[in-house]
């Protein structure tokens, strides 16, 4: 069995129907502690999405220098965004 570690993604749901229209893994070994002191959040340790904002993601992706062409259109009006962790087994 392999052993991961928990990894986190950026997601982005049409809020004309409520589907992913991209999603982002952060890097590799990107940690809770960090996530929580750059979005301003207090606890991330529950096993779900957490809501953010446009200006977080925004944060988040100059943070960890995102190439512009691994991230979909940025837009609150037309996108609802979404950190969640998830297990990741992809190794550094």
């Amino acid at each position: 069995m392999k052993d991961y570690v928990v990894g986190w993604q950026i997601e982005a749901f049409r809020e004309s129907d409520e589907r992913l229209a991209w999603s982002l893994d952060l890097p590799f070994g990107t940690s809770q502690h960090a996530l929580e002191t750059l979005l301003g959040m207090d606890d991330l340790s529950m096993p779900e999405g957490y809501p953010v904002t446009l200006e977080q993601v925004r944060a988040v992706l100059d943070n960890f220098a995102a190439p512009a062409d691994t991230v979909g259109p940025l837009d609150d009006v037309k996108y609802s965004y979404f950190l969640s962790a998830f297990a990741d087994t992809r190794t550094a």
